[in-house]
């Protein structure tokens, strides 16, 4: 009832964001083997952008840590950003895994933007502080 909130303003700026296109199920099985040694008080993992290469990196003090790497179509500057593995999955999860995902973003302290099927799915997540 009422009005809508103007859920459009969530989206950052998208025009000085680096445009990283990724298959949503190599980066799901990277994900999920990144994730094995989080818990929940160390849930970030750390997405690190270098030209032809994601590595996703986690660690815990009690566990141990983790390092993932998956070939990627990224040519731009190095970029690390911690994000929290679940809204990640969440994304992802509802997405087949042949599916093209875009993800943009600026640098390791904005918002990254995930989205599919040509702009009509968004999804926004937050980067979690890097001071662990």
């Amino acid at each position: 009832e009422g009005r809508f909130p103007r859920w459009r303003d969530v989206f950052p700026n998208r025009r000085d964001m680096q445009r990283i296109p990724l298959t949503v199920g190599p980066l799901h099985a990277c994900l999920r083997q990144a994730a094995v040694v989080t818990n929940n008080d160390s849930r970030g993992i750390d997405f690190s952008f270098t030209p032809g290469t994601l590595t996703l990196m986690s660690s815990t003090a009690d566990i141990g840590q983790a390092q993932v790497e998956l070939p990627i179509a990224y040519e731009g500057p190095a970029i690390v950003v911690t994000l929290d593995h679940r809204f990640v999955a969440d994304f992802l999860k509802v997405l087949g895994p042949e599916t093209n995902i875009m993800l943009e973003i600026e640098n390791g302290e904005t918002a990254a933007v995930f989205s599919a099927d040509d702009d009509k799915y968004g999804y926004v997540v937050m980067p979690l502080s890097r001071d662990r």
